[in-house]
């Protein structure tokens, strides 16, 4: 009976049984593509044993991975407080970093080598909605055509990601992000003989106007997250 009233009268344990709300889903993966020194999400998903469409349902879901983030504690020393809420000290090499680092962007890179940093949108309701970033070396950016800054764009569509350089604004043939009264889209458009561009949907060709239609960019790169 000593510990029953010895704990029921600490105040502190009155908070025994109300809910956490660590950080779950894109917040937790940015942390631990921080705190891992890895380049992106699939050197993650290698790292740490699961899939890219697990990391796909944590983001949605805003998962939190429990047992995932006990065995790091375990492996590392890094503290399960800093794991899940990134407060508090890090424990390990360095516990200067706070959450601050992970919301609303991404720390400065920690490699030795050079990277950018790529914001990922999705189109919803016909704007550029943010939806993540992740750092990319200059070999990756290299590779997928596009140059890594605020102009160029990656744009994620279901499963993929779509590499938009935005130099490439004149449509000739291929997969274009465009908009028309500035609501976004993504589609395959067409400069035919007769000097117009159409926007193609299978047999069907739409004019494009314009006037009114802009085109921001040219998909020269996919990537499937699956």
């Amino acid at each position: 009976m000593r510990g029953l009233i010895k704990y029921k009268q600490d105040k502190k344990f009155s908070e025994l049984n109300k809910t956490l709300n660590p950080d779950g889903g894109r917040y937790l993966i940015e942390r631990l593509i921080h705190l891992f020194e890895v380049r992106n999400r699939v050197e993650l998903c290698e790292l740490i044993g699961v899939s890219p469409a697990t990391l796909s349902t944590w983001t949605t879901r805003k998962t939190t991975p429990y047992e995932l983030l006990v065995r790091i504690h375990l492996l590392t020393g890094w503290s399960m407080e800093y794991l899940c809420f990134g407060t508090g000290e890090r424990g390990g090499s360095n516990p200067n970093t706070t959450s601050e680092d992970f919301r609303g962007g991404i720390a400065e890179p920690t490699l030795a080598y050079n990277r950018g940093v790529l914001q990922v949108y999705c189109i919803k309701n016909g704007g550029l909605d943010p939806y993540e970033k992740f750092e990319a070396t200059n070999n990756i950016i290299e590779h997928f055509k596009i140059k890594g800054n605020d102009h160029d764009l990656v744009i994620k569509d279901t499963d993929n990601l779509l590499f938009i350089n935005s130099e490439e604004n004149e449509a000739v043939s291929g997969k274009y992000l465009f908009s028309t009264n500035n609501r976004y889209q993504l589609g395959e458009l067409k400069l035919l003989p007769d000097g117009n561009t159409y926007l193609v949907e299978g047999d069907e060709k739409y004019p494009i106007n314009p006037e009114i239609t802009k085109i921001r960019g040219k998909v020269v790169s996919e990537l499937k997250t699956v």
